[in-house]
């Protein structure tokens, strides 16, 4: 594989999915982040009415397969909301995850409540607190939800497969299956589309390697 195998590769619409992937992996991270953070603070901090069996419900859809609500997601994103073919339903149903509101739950619930009775005392509101006390605690943790959700939607491929018909909204992982498919016998070409597609995820697991491992072990930690 030579540097020419690459460019070839780049410029068969590449940019394109780069540009796709990229858009719909850091807005669903941003928004997992912020959605999983507050959820989790809520669930770790307060107490309310049936707290504990919501908290049922939110682990029990980790446990439905995709297949199961593959054909209402579509209907809804397609049909109801009209989405199809837009970089807007790949993000809109990943916009929460039980997966994340757990991970923060777990790993919010090991701050010391003296620590934001002391800030209530001080006078400081509840968003106050969650945006300049808990956030700031987490870090270990979100850096762990933020790679996991990005490895996630950056190698999504059955989702963006259907709700996407052009290269106008396609993703990485469908583009460089196409692109396999059209040079099959051009093993160099593949290849050098395949690494296109790892690099970005090797790089950003480097870059956040140690605050990953911390954040793992810190929350698995937690009870």
């Amino acid at each position: 594989i030579t540097f020419l195998h690459y460019q070839k590769a780049w410029h068969a619409n590449f940019p394109i999915y780069y540009r796709n992937s990229t858009i719909v992996a850091v807005v669903v991270v941003l928004a997992n982040i912020f959605t999983s953070a507050m959820a989790g603070f809520i669930f770790a901090k307060y107490e309310f009415p049936l707290k504990g069996f919501l908290f049922v419900v939110v682990l029990s859809t980790m446990m439905v397969p995709f297949a199961v609500v593959l054909i209402p997601c579509y209907m809804i994103v397609a049909v109801v909301l009209r989405l199809k073919d837009t970089l807007s339903a790949m993000i809109v149903p990943a916009l929460i995850s039980p997966f994340g509101i757990f991970l923060m739950r777990q790993f919010i619930q090991s701050i010391p409540d003296e620590m934001l009775d002391a800030a209530r005392i001080d006078g400081a509101s509840d968003w106050r607190i969650f945006w300049q006390i808990v956030l700031p605690l987490c870090r270990p943790a979100l850096s762990a939800l933020a790679i996991f959700h990005f490895i996630w939607i950056w190698n999504d491929f059955l989702w963006p497969l259907i709700v996407t018909d052009s290269d106008r909204s396609r993703t990485l992982p469908i583009g460089v299956t196409l692109f396999a498919f059209q040079r099959w016998q051009q093993y160099n070409l593949v290849v050098a589309a395949s690494v296109l597609v790892l690099l970005p995820m090797v790089v950003i697991y480097f870059i956040f390697q140690r605050a990953f491992v911390q954040g793992i072990v810190l929350t698995g930690m937690k009870y």
